[in-house]
């Protein structure tokens, strides 16, 4: 052959023979950076995210990093190099290392029970806290069914933070002994951080974990940061555009199961520090002990479902990262989402390379592809191309799915509000409030209900008027509110995911 397929905005195109390399032989980083900026941006030209950004590591430095398409379409601020991305569940890689670290120096055990961590906390019986310790929490296999702490510790800040250890009484045991993935166990982290670091788990790790790392543009925080930084969230519409939606994250949601905003620079060098075992700028700033630690196997998947993801072979968790392989290599990986964004990063340390995709809507799979792509070109794979162009196609019929039921969907939600609910809006309105979860206000604003809960916020909607239901959005997915009538009146309770709220006066 002459040549090789490469992707372009809108298909693929033939590269001369003095990009390709024999099969097994590593390439040079110009020619990695210019495969994966032509996918990057085509995959933005063709709609595919509103907003991408990848960066890059081979051998303790980036060789690529940049960001594409538009951090908030509705005000056209595109996405640069200073662009913050929400991390989401990533934050779990910082807050498990912070832990690791403090192991390290001799703090805390990491299998030491965590009723000796937490003494002031108080456990449901049924869990027998007694019997479980930190790395129960830090690996997902706790087992305990935790609710209230997620809701305002993620979603709502209904709850201060200060009350969360309160709630943890509350927190029943799952039915399964499964490493069941979950927020609950960071957030019990950072309680234990809390309880051993004066200045709080926030403080801890800004100065412990990302300023000797050089992460000097990463924040636990929403506050104080010029606004048109962050990459908003954006859903698109059956027509393929996109939405620019709120970002619903305040400082008393930015926890530590997933809570910071960083810039590509950033997370690349997060990457090179962990797979450098603390090594970054030719200098040690993390005790090679300390990152074994992080990344060392505390428990396996058991559940079959759990042991891939995309294209990754996912063994079990460490403290604060996914341990796996791709493709035969070790790799050590953290993703999150929340609402339309997605988070991608990860690295392979036996061969020094590492990738971070940051996505801020359209089909969540694109980071996983692009991140695949960067492998494989790294690893010489003499498919790669051909690999990625196949996946691309795959997501582009995926992404035309995914309109055609977009239409349907707002098609059946329009036909909803055209039924009659049988009760007045009226008597949906009002305050309510459940004390493990905070209030929930509805409100009657021009003929429309509203609600607020916390941080979150945004219209509700018809859903089945025999049932008294109602359709509110949190954080862009969809959740059904039951309200419960006496025989007249405004409503005198409502259930939300399981919970009861009453009417208060």
């Amino acid at each position: 052959m002459l040549g090789s397929l490469a992707l372009t905005g809108f298909g693929v195109a033939l590269l001369p023979l003095s990009l390709l390399w024999a099969q097994g032989a590593r390439p040079d980083a110009a020619t990695i950076a210019q495969a994966v900026d032509s996918l990057a941006a085509g995959a933005v030209a063709d709609g595919l995210a509103p907003a991408l950004g990848v960066a890059v590591t081979m051998d303790g430095r980036t060789v690529y990093s940049k960001s594409h398409g538009m951090a908030h379409a509705a005000a056209g601020v595109p996405a640069d190099d200073r662009t913050l991305w929400y991390i989401a569940s990533t934050s779990k890689s910082v807050t498990g290392f912070g832990v690791a670290l403090l192991a390290h120096q001799g703090a805390l055990r990491i299998d030491a029970p965590i009723t000796s961590l937490l003494p002031q906390a108080r456990w449901h019986p049924a869990v027998h806290a007694e019997s479980l310790t930190l790395a129960h929490f830090l690996s997902h296999t706790h087992g305990v069914n935790d609710k209230a702490v997620v809701s305002s510790a993620a979603f709502t800040g209904a709850i201060p933070e200060a009350h969360w250890p309160a709630l943890i009484a509350l927190a029943k045991p799952m039915p399964t002994h499964d490493l069941v993935y979950s927020n609950f166990g960071y957030n019990v982290a950072a309680m234990v951080i809390d309880a051993i670091r004066p200045e709080g788990w926030k403080r801890y790790l800004e100065q412990s974990v990302l300023l000797p790392a050089g992460m000097h543009d990463t924040y636990a925080r929403v506050s104080g940061l010029d606004q048109k930084r962050i990459a908003k969230p954006h859903r698109f519409r059956a027509d393929g555009r996109y939405v620019t939606e709120p970002f619903f994250k305040t400082d008393a949601t930015m926890n530590s199961a997933g809570g910071h905003l960083a810039t590509l620079h950033d997370l690349a060098r997060w990457t090179i520090v962990q797979m450098d075992s603390g090594v970054i700028d030719g200098s040690r700033v993390f005790a090679a002990e300390a990152i074994a630690t992080s990344h060392r196997l505390i428990a396996k998947q058991t559940l079959d479902q759990a042991k891939r993801f995309a294209f990754f072979e996912r063994e079990g968790w460490g403290a604060g990262w996914d341990i796996g392989t791709y493709e035969g290599e070790r790799m050590v990986s953290r993703f999150g989402s929340y609402h339309t964004t997605r988070s991608h990063l990860s690295f392979l340390p036996g061969r020094r390379s590492g990738v971070v995709v940051m996505s801020s809507g359209g089909l969540s799979a694109l980071t996983d592809i692009v991140a695949a792509f960067c492998y494989d070109l790294e690893a010489g794979r003499s498919d790669a191309r051909e690999r990625v162009a196949t996946r691309m196609a795959e997501l582009r019929t995926r992404f035309g799915g995914a309109r055609r039921n977009v239409a349907t969907r707002d098609s059946t939600r329009a036909a909803r509000q055209r039924e009659p609910l049988g009760r007045p809006l009226r008597d949906f309105a009002g305050v309510y409030e459940e004390p493990s979860f905070g209030k929930i206000t509805f409100i009657l604003h021009d003929g429309q209900l509203e609600y607020r809960w916390g941080a979150v916020y945004g219209p509700a909607e018809i859903y089945h008027p025999a049932k008294r239901q109602l359709r509110i959005e949190i954080a862009g997915s969809g959740t059904v509110v039951t309200f419960a009538f006496a025989d007249g009146g405004p409503a005198r309770s409502l259930e939300l995911e399981g919970v009861t709220f009453a009417r208060t006066p």
